[in-house]
């Protein structure tokens, strides 16, 4: 075969069809953030990043909370436990509801949950009526809800 013919791959030393020079390159060559072109996976990517911004920031505002109204490093070790265990408990159990039920709908009622929660604890704490327990109950929740939405998201 000629080399107009076809063209030869450098890494391997099979031939290859020549390129056809009427497809764009964007299609020929998918680039690292090739998804973004399309316009749900932005609006997904785009709700994602502030959702997980907030999440992360919701968690350290607990263990903050909970040092000062504790100083004890205890319970800000126990709150820790709290948000994360439950996703190293239950997470077979979240893969196995994102694979079951409609993995829109599973993502809408996490993110629900985890802003109820974080508005449950703003307002406990902006009227001055948060307690230890409080923030160790919301803690929990909202590790049960990331046991389902992390897998959730994931797959999706």
């Amino acid at each position: 075969m000629t080399r107009a013919a076809t063209t030869a791959d450098p890494d391997t030393d099979t031939a290859q069809p020549p390129l056809n020079p009427q497809v764009p390159d964007e299609v020929r060559r998918p680039s690292t953030f090739s998804s973004l072109r399309t316009r749900n996976f932005r609006l997904f990517a785009s709700g994602q990043v502030v959702s997980n911004m907030g999440t992360w920031m919701q968690r350290i505002a607990q263990d903050w909370l909970v040092l000062s109204l504790t100083g004890s490093a205890t319970d800000v070790g126990i709150t820790t436990a709290l948000q994360f265990v439950p996703t190293l408990l239950f997470g077979l159990t979240g893969g196995l509801l994102a694979d079951r039920y409609p993995k829109r709908r599973i993502l809408l009622a996490t993110q629900v949950g985890m802003a109820t929660m974080g508005a449950a604890l703003a307002a406990l704490t902006l009227t001055g009526r948060v307690e230890v327990w409080h923030v160790f109950v919301i803690a929990f929740g909202l590790g049960l809800v990331t046991a389902v939405d992390n897998p959730t998201r994931q797959s999706l």
